[in-house]
C-alpha cells in the first residue's frame, strides 16, 4: 500500500477523533426524570418528606406528566417520602397556585411547610430551538439551600408536543404567555394558516356529550378541534376475524373515525351505536388517540379506566400474516400491544370529535 496514502488516512482519522461529538437531539424525558430522581436520592437525606410543587410550562398536561413520572421514579427508590397528591392539590388550591404556573421559592417553601415537608421541588420548561430545557430544583426547607439543581436538554418528541398543545399555563420560561413552537409531525399534517383561538375546553373538562376532553388540536381544521372520551367503558368485544385483512386503517390522531367505518367487528359496531348525552357520533379511537387517553386522562386519575387492555381501531399492518392483529393498549403499564389478535375480547372506550 502507498505509504503516503496510509499517512494521510491516519491524519484524517486522528483529526476526526479530535473533534467533539455534539448530540443536539436531546434526551428522552423519562431518562432525564430518572437522572433527576437519582440525584435527589443521593443529595437529600434519607427519610425526608418531599413535596413536588410545580413545573412552570405552557401546559398543565405537560406539568402533570413530569410531576407524575418524577413521583413514580422517587417512590420507586423508597429513600424519600412523597407528599400525597390529593393533599398537595388541596393546599395549592387554597394558596392559589397553579400546577403549571411560575411559583417563587418562598411561595413553594410555604406550601412545603404547610404539608410538613422537609424539601420541595419546582421546575420549568424553556424552548431553546432544537431542544427543550427542563430545569428541576429541590430546596431543603430547613436550611433554605438548594439540594439539587438539575438541567436536561429534552428531545422534541411527538409525545411532548402533544402535551404542550394545550397552552393553559405560564409561558415557556415563565413569561406568562405561550411561546410559539414547531408542531409535531402529527400536528403538522393537520395545521392550517389561521392563528389558534383560545381554548373553550381544557384537558379534563366535561365535554358537550358529558364525556371527558383529552385532546385539543388548537384549530378547527378538518371540522373538529377537540377529542372527547365517553365517561364509561363499553363491553368487552372482539375487533374482528383474524383472517380478514382491513386495508386503509391508520394510527394517527384524527384517523379513528374513518377507521371505525372500515372495520366491521363488534368493537366498532358498539361504538357507532353508542349514545351518550344525545350524541351518536362516537367511534373507536385510533392507536395514537387511545394512547392520548392513557397519557392525558388515565395517568392523572381521570376517566374511570380499568387496568386492562383496550382496543384501538388501527389494524397492525406489520403483523403477519396480514389481517390477523390490531393495536390494543394495556392501561396497566401503557404498553401498546403488537400481538392483539382480532378475536380477543378487549375493553372498548368510544370517543368523538367536535369543534
Amino acid at each position: 500500500m502507498n505509504k503516503l496514502f496510509v499517512i494521510g488516512l491516519i491524519a484524517i482519522l486522528c483529526a476526526c477523533a479530535s473533534k467533539p461529538v455534539t448530540n443536539v437531539a436531546g434526551m428522552d424525558l423519562d431518562a432525564a426524570i430518572h437522572e433527576a430522581a437519582a440525584q435527589m436520592e443521593r443529595r437529600i437525606p434519607s427519610g425526608t418528606t418531599i413535596a413536588l410543587v410545580s413545573i412552570a410550562s405552557p401546559s398543565t398536561a405537560f406539568s402533570t406528566q413530569v410531576l407524575t413520572r418524577l413521583e413514580s421514579a422517587i417512590v420507586g427508590n423508597v429513600n424519600l417520602v412523597v407528599v400525597d397528591r390529593a393533599n398537595l392539590d388541596r393546599v395549592r388550591e387554597e394558596q392559589g397556585f397553579q400546577l403549571s404556573g411560575e411559583v417563587s421559592d418562598e411561595s413553594a417553601k410555604s406550601i412545603g411547610m404547610l404539608l410538613g415537608a422537609g424539601a420541595i421541588v419546582t421546575g420549568s420548561l424553556t424552548d431553546s430551538g432544537d431542544v427543550y430545557n427542563l430545569t428541576l430544583k429541590a430546596i431543603n426547607i430547613e436550611t433554605a439551600t438548594v439540594a439539587v439543581s438539575y438541567l436536561a436538554d429534552l428531545a422534541k418528541t411527538t409525545r411532548i408536543e402533544t402535551w404542550l398543545a394545550t397552552r393553559d399555563g405560564a409561558g415557556v420560561g415563565g413569561t406568562g404567555t405561550a411561546a410559539a413552537r414547531p408542531a409535531s409531525a402529527t400536528q403538522a399534517q393537520q395545521a392550517v394558516p389561521a392563528t389558534p383561538s383560545a381554548p373553550a375546553y381544557r384537558i379534563g373538562d366535561t365535554g358537550p356529550a358529558g364525556g371527558i376532553i383529552f385532546y385539543d388540536k388548537g384549530n378547527n381544521s378538518g371540522g373538529w378541534r377537540y377529542l372527547e372520551a365517553a365517561s364509561v367503558d363499553l363491553e368487552r368485544a372482539q375487533w374482528g376475524e383474524d383472517h380478514i385483512n382491513v386495508s386503509g386503517t391508520r394510527t394517527t390522531i384524527g384517523s379513528g373515525k374513518q377507521n371505525t367505518q372500515l372495520i366491521r367487528g363488534r368493537a366498532a359496531i358498539i361504538c357507532l351505536q353508542y349514545d351518550q348525552g344525545g350524541y351518536r357520533d362516537w367511534y373507536l379511537p385510533s392507536k395514537d388517540e387511545l394512547d392520548l387517553m392513557f397519557r392525558n386522562l388515565y395517568i392523572i386519575g381521570l376517566g374511570n379506566f380499568s387496568n386492562a387492555l383496550y382496543w384501538s381501531s388501527s389494524q397492525n399492518h406489520s403483523q403477519q400474516p396480514a389481517g390477523v392483529a390490531a393495536w390494543g393498549q394495556n392501561f396497566n403499564n401503557g404498553q401498546q400491544d403488537i400481538d392483539g389478535w382480532k378475536h380477543f375480547s378487549l375493553l372498548v372506550r368510544p370517543i368523538r370529535q367536535f369543534e
